[in-house]
């Protein structure tokens, strides 16, 4: 019998040892519920980059295909630590680099080989390249029955805009987005971020993810087709209803909203405010707020449809009266009334908000090179975690083209071959 006098006490009834393990591994199974699948990565640029690094952040095994000796362009995106990009290693995190020429028959036979262990294919070359390096659909089926491939592109891979160039602004530009930023009267203005891209990964990542679950009930392979025009054009349903139903056509607002007053920025003493009264029932208080308690009796105003006709006018008078007090005075104010507002801040303040680093959006990953790196972490909350909290920072270049060839079962003496071949670096 086990001498049992030095363990610590269990309580009765409490989870065993195994059990404890068993429901730990679930537990990180659910935080990282993409754990066992594998990811061919053929991406760069940002789209297709961000939609891998979800998954990546979901648990996936993401091995980056890259080309010898250049490796994904943003490698060569500022800034820089220590000769490597500072953005590149945080965009690609939790990722595997592999890099080799997909030009040689060698180097294309390894891809082929990994294809046929992998689960999922992401892409976002230009439609057709992936048929010129002889991986296109039919042969990635024949390869492997149940992969699932992704492609991501500026405009599809079918209809007349099929094979143009496009980055996010062309995509903003082409689907309404740039008519309706801006202040009315001045020329088109992109948004500040480039969305088209970053909406267009995650639509990406929800489609390989739902994907893989559909996989495991039909037991087949599926082709995704995503583009940034689409993504882009599915923005906005509620403008996009009110044309196609009624043919309302709408120009830019600045930070208004076409459909709602008030809804905007208004200037305080010491910088903006947004207001966003979205139903009637927010406007009694808003006029009580701001020393105007006989507004809400004007039966002109009232009802939001009035107010959109006199949206100079409420604009104005929310300008002037909201000049006499500070941001901190009045998010105290509506804070208390139960008004959506919030201060225009800097991209800088946002990060070192309070709200921000309480909800860990912040990780810090460390890299060999480059030190430690901080950078936005996917906002993905499981169990209390986000799933980006333990990454790890993007690869070197090529740093796991032997790990993972080795994995496909190559010795060292087909190693060195391709070494010798350059089909991998010396």
């Amino acid at each position: 019998m086990a001498d049992t006098s030095s363990m610590p006490d269990r309580p009765e009834g409490g989870p065993s040892e195994s059990q404890a393990t068993t429901s730990q591994g679930a537990q990180n199974m659910m935080r990282r519920p993409l754990q066992g699948i594998r990811v061919v990565d053929f991406t760069h640029v940002l789209a297709g980059p961000y939609c891998t690094t979800i998954l990546a952040d979901l648990g996936a095994d993401v091995v980056k295909i890259e080309r010898r000796g250049v490796g994904d362009v943003c490698r060569q995106a500022e800034p820089f630590r220590k000769g490597q990009s500072y953005y590149f290693a945080g965009l690609n995190r939790n990722k595997r680099s592999v890099a080799l020429d997909l030009k040689h028959d060698s180097g294309k036979h390894a891809v082929e080989e990994l294809i046929k262990q992998a689960d999922v294919v992401v892409e976002n070359f230009r439609p057709g390249t992936l048929e010129t390096l002889g991986l296109g659909y039919d042969r990635l089926r024949e390869l492997n029955p149940r992969l699932i491939v992704c492609s991501i592109s500026g405009f599809g891979q079918s209809g007349p805009l099929r094979n143009q160039a496009s980055y996010d602004l062309v995509a903003q530009a082409m689907t309404g987005i740039m008519s309706l930023t801006g202040e009315p009267g001045r020329p088109p203005v992109r948004a500040g971020m480039p969305i088209g891209d970053i909406l267009t990964g995650v639509y990406g990542a929800l489609s390989v993810a739902s994907a893989v679950i559909g996989r495991e009930k039909s037991g087949r392979g599926c082709v995704i087709d995503l583009s940034l025009f689409d993504s882009l054009i599915a923005t906005f349903p509620h403008l996009a209803t009110r044309y196609l139903g009624d043919g309302d056509l709408f120009g830019p607002v600045g930070s208004g909203d076409p459909s709602t007053v008030p809804w905007g920025a208004f200037p305080a003493a010491d910088g903006y405010i947004t207001i966003a009264v979205y139903g009637d029932h927010f406007w009694p208080p808003l006029c009580r707020c701001i020393g105007r308690p006989e507004l809400a009796e004007d039966a002109g105003l009232i009802a939001n449809a009035d107010r959109v006709q006199r949206r100079e006018e409420i604009d104005s008078l929310l300008g002037e009266a909201l000049k006499g007090k500070t941001l901190a005075e009045w998010c105290e104010i509506f804070a208390a009334a139960g008004i959506p507002h919030g201060p225009v801040l800097s991209m800088d303040a946002a990060l070192d908000h309070p709200h921000t680093r309480a909800r860990g959006l912040i990780i810090e990953l460390e890299h060999e090179h480059c030190g430690s790196i901080k950078t936005v972490g996917t906002p993905i909350n499981i169990d209390g975690e986000l799933i980006s909290a333990s990454a790890k920072a993007g690869p070197m270049l090529g740093e796991h083209t032997e790990q993972v060839l080795k994995e496909l079962r190559y010795d060292d003496a087909m190693i060195a071959r391709l070494r010798a071949e350059g089909v991998i670096e010396a």
